[in-house]
């Protein structure tokens, strides 16, 4: 007997699952996210490929007016309203995800399809050095997350509740490693990704 197969939540659900989680947890308001998200969207899309219509209020009226537009474009998305969130929204709406809930989206998003989230390094000394500090926080927080878990020297099914924070920092120090690896790895001449 063949087993029945184990699809994946679509993409739009796992963004529209931290959103939610982001809009419960946090003090930002739907409509400031929704004016994050257009922001994003204007900088990141070329006018003339455009899909989504969404307004910009620099003051007063034309802001508010704005605001409840970007909202209402947004609310739509997440209510099913309007059935598929299109492909060139996915970066603006990721983007304008504060952190932790960022991270943890790309990190989901990424799982997907078998590969690792990892941060940009800013391309210089200073950019590779906060590359190791962050490696360094990332290193400790999974060390943090392990603690519970091997407190009595060994990781069982008892230690499941930490399973899933476990996961998400071994997944966060892989991708700080990477992002270093491929900062360190661009300066040695003919190498893949060499700057020379």
């Amino acid at each position: 007997m063949k087993p029945a197969p184990q699809f994946l939540p679509p993409r739009s659900a796992v963004i529209f699952s931290h959103t939610r989680l982001m809009l419960d947890q946090t003090a930002l308001c739907g409509r400031k996210f929704a004016m994050r998200v257009a922001e994003n969207y204007m900088a990141l899309v070329a006018p003339d490929v455009r899909q989504v219509p969404f307004r910009w209020g620099v003051m007063g009226e034309d802001l508010i007016k704005a605001e409840r537009h970007n909202a209402q474009q947004i609310g739509r998305y997440m209510d099913g309203t309007v059935k598929a969130l299109p492909v060139d929204l996915e970066d603006a709406w990721v983007t304008a995800l504060p952190e932790p809930f960022r991270s943890d989206c790309e990190r989901e998003l990424a799982r997907r399809r078998g590969r690792y989230s990892e941060k940009q390094l800013v391309g210089t000394e200073a950019g590779v050095a906060m590359g190791l500090g962050h490696l360094a926080r990332e290193f400790g927080q999974l060390f943090e997350a392990l603690s519970p878990a091997l407190a009595d020297g060994r990781i069982t099914e008892a230690d499941l509740p930490q399973a899933r924070r476990i996961l998400a920092e071994s997944d966060d120090l892989i991708g700080a490693v990477l992002a270093v690896r491929r900062e360190i790895t661009a300066l040695i001449p003919g190498s893949e990704g060499s700057r020379a």
